[in-house]
């Protein structure tokens, strides 16, 4: 039993009445009934005691090392048992006809379509420029993941080669 563990079923230990057992022989009993056990379900467990969590415990009579030793050990098993238990499957991905990158420019360009478009593939250098010079309106924006400001420019038709 680890020092973290042996503080917490000392105090649980002094949160109910004392008896006329020797402290230090008793940590060492607890210690060796729990030897191999994790110290987080024993800190747990000591936690659970002194809180009256635990149910058929005594209210003010500390558990016996036998006791606290099945209680450990039936946590232990209930955390197996949650850690055995199916979680969710991942989530599977089925691409669509347009790529991620793809599906947020259309969001953008829906989002964006009432604003006027002031220049069609600005740079954000250039977007900066017409800030600081104040030609640009208020409220404008520079839309990212187009390189635009305002709707979606219209495309020019593909010269037949």
């Amino acid at each position: 039993m680890d020092q973290q563990a042996s503080l917490a079923v000392s105090v649980m230990l002094n949160s109910f009445r004392q008896t006329s057992a020797d402290p230090d022989v008793l940590i060492r009993t607890f210690g060796s009934v729990l030897d191999g056990q994790s110290p987080a379900i024993i800190i747990e467990t000591a936690k659970r005691y002194s809180s009256g969590e635990v149910e058929g415990a005594s209210d003010q009579f500390a558990p016996t090392p036998a006791e606290f030793a099945k209680e450990v050990r039936r946590r232990a098993e209930l955390k197996a048992d949650i850690g055995r238990q199916r979680s969710l499957p991942a989530p599977r991905y089925f691409p669509g006809p347009l790529a991620p990158f793809q599906i947020r420019q259309e969001k953008r360009r829906a989002e964006n379509a009432d604003r006027p478009v002031i220049e069609a593939h600005a740079p954000l250098d250039r977007f900066i420029a017409l800030s600081r010079s104040k030609q640009l309106p208020v409220g404008a924006i520079w839309v990212a993941c187009m390189g635009i400001l305002g709707p979606k420019p219209k495309q020019q038709p593909v010269a037949a080669e």
